[in-house]
């Protein structure tokens, strides 16, 4: 890390995130102008103002350019998704925003009063509103009490798309737009439906023209600042950078610098148009290696100067930041926009695909230590050991669980599975936390409302009541008191789950209306194949591939308890039903009971099989479990885009729950595996906190059984090592076979903490002197001191293993 690199990092942790109102005055004053006027064409025009009429910033020592708002690591607003939290929390309702025990965002008084001057337009026209008001007061109940939630894809804009960076590279913009301009020019408005797609595609070309005109206005700035300085050298750079951005993205990149410059422009972009999170990266290092290669034949780049344009570019994407209400911030704490990059895996003719760039990304994100882009490498059974070893070794540094690891095994089996083509399948990328999507071709490799497993696990022992709000959902065919065994429960439960998974559906279809009518984003869509050539948005259907499916929390967990029930009252009749009963429902405080209500829990927590040990008795359940759910979504439902071009359509399995598994975790009354009411559950499909006792063999050997074939939409494997398992080669080597074997029987994905748990736990009591210490949070990492307590600490009650 050279000066430059080490003065733009410490300059980015001594930056508040502030909330910056500017992008919201100007599309709101575009969007009262265009009243009248079709959704895709006002978004576009609206898109195009704020490009146009935004502050330009270039700081010094800067060499990747472009701004999302006044100041770095600030936030835009985007009223037209959701207002009424920023008029409650502006008040400190529940929090105000510099006053948030996490993720706390700073402002000035006027830019407070900007903000809810424009909201008094959008009252009563936000998605947010409007979606719930059309949902049935049963799916709003079934919110209300923390079954299902879809806060964050209609109170924000939808993310979870990788856009086509090679396209760009290598076309250029110009290229997008002649086909547009060339499409409307086909149309023959005499055909149904060709009127709207006209409109598409003039909002998608006027899309375009923005962003090919901030590109102009940034490299004027360039050239304003640079005629501002003195110093020679950095003002060469700032006319350099002026020429790149006058270049990209309008015409093909020519240079390594204008490739990366150029993706990060289009990743600016698309963050602005519309307020999604989760835009990734797809695979860097194999569309930006021909622009390396090319420079460093010809001398004009040396490998040095390479490194200090990814690690400049790495920065910059810390940059971006997304404002979401204290409530979805619960999800997805950590000022995370879930940039995934991913780098290795094989080429289309079967050959390891790792690459020089491939281990420059694994010396930035050793070197910065940041926690965005989440760099990812994909394993198959070429990639070299070398390269793994270089990874391990920056996993021990980085300490934040990057880079992660994933198989592209287990995910091209999925995705085959699914009907993707087969050219297709090795450009798999995670997106997001985790998610598999074909870059260019996919339009949201996540969506669909939340599912509380454990949470339906708990309704479901009540006869279909929710305790928390004395609400009937659906009466359980049997009486549970009455079940004499295990296996009519699980019946019970899966009838149960059914029900709030059809509800589920019901709500993102719902959803996916609200959003066609008010939330065209036509300059992304034309970066994913087919958009243009069907005039279709991501939303309406325009893409190649398409699936649905939101995150679920606590799976696991609830496997637990159900070998929990089967172990402790059905097997070893240490328990009747009846007092298992009693002991959740007092959460385990009942002390006239015989055993006392903590006994009961200890007995759960300790004489009852848990997930994670290689034990056949509780990993059948889950494996059980796991299966009901992945082939009743994969199976029994479709998406609202079936039928009009996308395939497969269906929906698909997500545990990739951030910090859900906490939120949720509240909802939740006092369960049969031991965990008290309120307690997290959970985090992906890693075992639950402190059950694992066997090491990280035992746990990967649980991992293995489950049924991967159902989680395109990924299941995050944490495991926390001791700082001893990383320390050195021979133990780096056997963590690397414990991988080989765990991606050889399909397990999709794993990731490493090595921080030592006092080091945690010290920065608790003095967080003024780790304002840089790395921590994996679910599929993504964070500062652990910008975490809530409660985060921090399920992060600390990981168990701690040994190789």
């Amino acid at each position: 890390m050279n000066d430059r690199i080490t003065k733009l990092r410490k300059r980015l942790f001594e930056t508040q995130p502030k909330i910056c109102s500017e992008r919201c005055v100007i599309f709101t004053d575009s969007m009262k102008k265009s009243e009248g006027l079709p959704i895709a064409i006002r978004r576009a025009d609206g898109f195009y103002e704020v490009l146009d009429k935004m502050s330009i910033v270039i700081s010094d020592d800067e060499i990747i350019v472009g701004n999302q708002a006044k100041w770095p690591k600030s936030s835009p607003i985007y009223l037209e998704y959701s207002y009424e939290w920023l008029i409650d929390e502006f008040h400190g309702s529940p929090y105000y925003f510099n006053e948030r025990p996490g993720d706390k965002f700073y402002y000035e008084e006027k830019t407070k009063q900007e903000i809810l001057t424009c909201i008094d337009y959008w009252k009563g026209k936000s998605l947010y509103e409007n979606f719930r008001k059309t949902l049935p007061k049963e799916i709003n109940d079934t919110w209300n009490a923390g079954i299902i939630d879809d806060t964050w894809v209609s109170a924000a804009g939808l993310g979870n798309v990788i856009v086509d960076y090679n396209l760009v590279l290598e076309k250029g913009l110009k290229d997008v737009i002649a086909r547009i301009e060339q499409k409307i020019s086909e149309l023959d408005l005499k055909e149904p439906g060709n009127i709207k797609k006209k409109w598409f595609l003039e909002g998608a070309l006027k899309g375009n023209q923005a962003v090919v005109n901030f590109s102009n206005r940034i490299a004027y700035q360039c050239e304003m600042k640079a005629n501002e300085i003195k110093d020679k050298n950095r003002k060469k750079e700032l006319l350099d950078l002026a020429n790149i951005c006058r270049n990209v993205p309008l015409n093909p990149a020519k240079t390594f610098h204008e490739a990366v410059q150029c993706i990060y422009l289009i990743l600016l972009a698309v963050h602005l148009e519309s307020n999604g999170h989760a835009i990734s990266l797809g695979r860097f290092d194999q569309y930006v290696y021909p622009f390396y290669k090319n420079d460093i034949e010809k001398g004009t780049l040396t490998r040095e100067q390479g490194l200090e344009i990814i690690e400049a570019f790495f920065i910059k994407c810390n940059e971006l930041n997304k404002l979401r209400s204290w409530p979805d911030t619960e999800f997805f704490l950590g000022y995370q926009m879930f940039i995934n990059l991913a780098i290795g895996g094989q080429t289309i003719d079967g050959k390891d695909a790792v690459n020089d760039i491939s281990y420059l990304c694994v010396e930035a994100c050793q070197d910065v230590k940041l926690f965005t882009p989440s760099i990812s490498i994909k394993w198959f059974n070429k990639t070299d050991d070398e390269f793994m070893m270089k990874a391990l070794e920056a996993v021990m540094v980085h300490q934040g669980g990057q880079p992660a690891f994933y198989n592209d095994k287990a995910f091209m089996r999925t995705l085959e599975n699914m009907g993707i083509a087969k050219e297709d399948l090795v450009d798999w990328s995670p997106d997001g936390c985790i998610e598999a999507s074909i870059p260019g071709k996919w339009d949201f490799a996540a969506k669909g409302p939340w599912l509380n497993v454990e949470k339906i696990l708990e309704i479901t022992l009540n006869d279909g009541v929710d305790k928390k709000t004395g609400i009937l959902f659906k009466k359980t065919s049997k009486n549970i008191r009455n079940c004499e065994s295990t296996e009519e429960i699980f019946n019970e439960y899966k009838q149960m789950l059914k029900f709030f998974m059809d509800l589920q559906v019901i709500t993102e279809h719902i959803n996916d209306e609200i959003h066609v009518l008010n939330d065209i984003n036509a300059f992304r869509a034309s970066l994913v194949e087919d958009c243009i050539g069907r005039g279709l948005d991501l939303v309406e259907g325009g893409s190649l591939y398409s699936a649905d499916g939101g995150p679920t929390a606590g799976t696991i967990s609830a496997g637990d308890a159900l070998a929990a029930i089967d172990t402790i009252v059905f097997d070893k009749k240490l328990l009747t039903i009846e007092q298992l009963l009693h002991a959740l429902e007092t959460n385990f405080q009942d002390n006239n009971t015989s055993p006392k209500g903590e006994e009961i829990r200890l007995i759960l927590k300790n004489k009852a099989p848990k997930f994670g040990n290689d034990d056949d008795i509780v990993d059948s359940w889950v494996v059980k479990l796991e299966d009901f759910i992945g082939s009743s979504y994969r199976n029994d439902y479709k998406s609202s885009k079936h039928g009009k071009g996308p395939i497969p359509c269906c929906y698909s399995y997500s545990q990739s729950p951030v910090t859900g598994n906490i939120a949720f975790g509240r909802c939740i009354g006092a369960t049969p595996d031991g965990r008290k009411s309120g307690e997290p559950v959970n985090n992906g499909i890693s075992p639950a906190n402190g059950t694992e006792k066997n090491g990280a063999t035992a746990a990967c050997n649980s991992i293995a059984k489950l049924p991967s074939i159902w989680f395109q939409k990924g299941a995050i494997f944490n495991m926390r090592l001791t700082k001893s398992a990383l320390a050195t080669k021979e133990n780096r080597k056997r963590i690397i076979d414990m991988v080989k074997v765990l991606f050889n029987n399909y397990g999709q994905q794993i990731q490493f903490n090595v921080v030592d748990g006092e080091i945690y736990k010290e920065a608790m009591k003095n967080p003024e002197k780790y304002n840089d210490l790395m921590v994996r949070v679910s599929g993504y990492s964070a500062l652990f001191t910008t975490l809530v307590p409660e985060v921090q600490l399920d992060v600390i009650n990981r168990t701690e293993l040994e190789i």
